[in-house]
């Protein structure tokens, strides 16, 4: 990771920062871009109707954001899959990855609306190095993989 690399070998506090902000930033455009992309192909693979596509991709994706599971992701999910859908994929799914996941989103999306919101006054201020926020991703990456390997498994 770049990011860490340049973290790891700047001097300065300040530039420190920018770097530890950057990653929580970066991360989280990933983890909402990578959300969308699993609702979009697993609409893509099992609707006919392009009018039906349309609507996900329009109504559903791109109003959506966010990337809390509950109040995001889930409601772009039931979008596709429907209640019983939804209810079937978290009965199959890995509960040391799927936990982890949605803790790890609820408490990034904190972050992440914070320092969206607030630029870098001064040098007191304390973020999550990238290795810490690289460590998130793992987790996060680790339970949308099984949320979208449950998905192309469904009818």
């Amino acid at each position: 990771m770049q990011l860490e690399k340049l973290f790891n070998n700047c001097t300065s506090v300040q530039n420190s920062l920018f770097y530890s902000k950057l990653a929580i930033l970066e991360l989280c455009g990933w983890i909402e871009m990578s959300m969308d992309d699993i609702i979009k192909r697993h609409a893509r693979r099992n609707l006919k109707n392009a009018n039906n596509i349309n609507y996900i991709d329009k109504e559903v994706v791109e109003k959506t954001h966010g990337f809390k599971y509950q109040t995001h992701f889930r409601r772009m999910l039931i979008a596709v899959v429907g209640t019983i859908g939804v209810e079937r994929v978290e009965k199959k799914v890995d509960p040391t990855r799927f936990l982890p996941m949605v803790a790890t989103l609820g408490s990034l999306k904190g972050f992440r609306d914070k320092e969206a919101h607030e630029y870098i006054k001064g040098t007191t201020k304390t973020l999550d190095a990238p290795s810490v926020t690289k460590t998130k991703l793992v987790i996060v990456y680790n339970g949308l993989k099984n949320i979208d390997d449950i998905l192309r498994t469904m009818k």
